[in-house]
């Protein structure tokens, strides 16, 4: 019994495995030169604040003690599908804040499940990488996508 139970496990892990591989595969086509070329036709977006309690965002010279924690969270929470440059499971991230409103990221990072059902720029990126499972609510707290968003500042 103990042999089919690791065998239907060994299994599964394949399965899920091969699942990712096409995932990928599929939106490796799409390459980091492509998506900022989406970015841009959709650049009227530094005006979206998106759906979420943030009003204003005030920006100043670089926080490093952000950039620090915000880099943590990052690899913590959403490294396992973006990555900076290249296109992983999701959108690479480099140039984001040059294209949406820091008031957008931190509400996205915030409230994601109601900005994915009710922004427009949400539902066009949903719709082209629909073969990536919809981002889970990360329900940070605004200090932390403040630290996130600083972060990702420093990459553009």
């Amino acid at each position: 019994m103990k042999t089919k139970t690791k065998s239907l496990i060994q299994l599964s892990l394949f399965a899920v495995f091969i699942l990712f591989l096409g995932f990928r595969m599929d939106n490796s086509a799409v390459s980091t030169t492509e998506m900022t070329l989406i970015q841009k036709k959709n650049s009227s977006n530094l005006n979206d604040k998106g759906f979420g309690p943030i009003k204003e965002v005030k920006l100043g010279p670089i926080n490093q003690r952000l950039v620090d924690k915000g880099n943590d969270i990052f690899n913590d929470k959403c490294s396992a599908c973006h990555n900076i440059d290249d296109v992983n499971l999701a959108p690479p991230l480099r140039g984001v804040t040059k294209i949406l409103s820091p008031v957008f990221i931190m509400n996205y990072l915030m409230n994601t499940k109601e900005n994915q059902q009710k922004d427009g720029y949400v539902k066009s990126l949903m719709a082209q990488w629909k073969k990536v499972p919809v981002m889970k609510d990360q329900k940070l707290k605004e200090a932390d996508a403040r630290a996130v968003l600083e972060f990702l500042r420093t990459k553009n």
